[in-house]
């Protein structure tokens, strides 16, 4: 009795030229011989006896959905091929879905925040992908608008400044996934300019509106236990300059009380008001402006830093 090996063919058209299993971008077979098909891709089966690759026939079939076949989504799916009155069971994995990019950072990490990644300029970086089925055939990036590479090695700023990143991947049949923006920061420091954070009327009492980002900073701090935050808060200019740099003073000193008050080590966090001192628009003091522009001066900014790092930053807007 002759032991039947079942090779999977793919013609990407009717009247294709047959091809090996290696030459295949839709088709893969791993290492534990697992067989990977693109999903929606057509299919031909063809069976060679074992040890002559070379003789395969098409997989004889009275399916009218056989040769070319095509595998509907991404899952599992089995074949049986009767041989010599044995039934003989393949598995075929059908991959519907595209890797998942991202960026590993292996040295110089400050902080991740949504899609933005702040780094110390000595930092090392390198543009990966997951895939959960057939694996990763290959990932590509665009640096600052350039075009894209394939990446095979680590990348790093090498010195200060914002980057942009864009990663692509493929998978091992062909799946392609949505591009991924990145921002990259690479500076000793990094200072969230936050509009957001709201007390009552001439008072030093958070109103619940600002929970939601103070929530956020707090979850910053405790991902990351080596960073410390600068708390800096700023009036607009109207009123008198003494009034309001006082009030900031303690609107910044509530910032940390609230923080402190959610487990951070108050010897991470330290309290500095500006006042009117530091407007970042053109409504100077005695400059009539509409409410809008004035909101823009009223705000905090939150300054994270490693201590052995300390230096001047950017400000960069959240």
């Amino acid at each position: 009795m002759r032991s039947w090996l079942l090779t999977l063919v793919l013609l990407p058209y009717l009247f294709g030229t047959l091809a090996g299993q290696e030459r295949q971008e839709n088709l893969y077979v791993n290492e534990a011989n697992q067989i990977f098909v693109k999903a929606d891709a057509p299919i031909y089966f063809f069976v060679s006896p074992s040890g002559q690759p070379q003789n395969m026939i098409m997989l004889p079939s009275s399916d009218s959905l056989a040769n070319p076949m095509y595998f509907d989504g991404d899952g599992k799916h089995y074949l049986v091929y009767q041989s010599s009155g044995q039934k003989i069971r393949y598995l075929v994995y059908a991959d519907g879905v595209g890797p998942n990019p991202y960026v590993e950072v292996a040295r110089g990490l400050l902080m991740k925040h949504q899609n933005r990644i702040y780094l110390e300029p000595n930092a090392t970086f390198t543009p990966k992908a997951k895939d959960k089925r057939s694996g990763v055939k290959s990932v590509y990036y665009s640096l600052n608008g350039e075009p894209y590479k394939l990446a095979t090695n680590e990348l790093s700023p090498g010195s200060n400044g914002e980057f942009s990143l864009r990663i692509y991947a493929v998978d091992n049949v062909g799946n392609t996934s949505d591009t991924v923006a990145y921002t990259l920061i690479s500076s000793p420091d990094v200072t969230f300019k936050v509009n957001n954070i709201y007390f009552e009327t001439a008072s030093v009492n958070l109103l619940p509106e600002s929970f939601e980002i103070l929530n956020q900073m707090e979850d910053m701090l405790k991902l990351y236990p080596e960073l410390h935050v600068e708390i800096k808060a700023h009036a607009d200019t109207r009123g008198n300059t003494d009034y309001n740099l006082d009030l900031s003073e303690r609107r910044a000193q509530s910032v940390v009380r609230y923080l402190s008050g959610k487990g951070i080590s108050e010897s991470r966090l330290k309290a500095v008001g500006f006042g009117d001192s530091q407007p970042v628009n053109e409504c100077l003091k005695g400059v009539q402006c509409p409410d809008s522009k004035h909101r823009e001066n009223r705000r905090i900014e939150f300054r994270f830093f490693i201590p052995k790092l300390m230096q001047p930053t950017p400000k960069l807007s959240l």
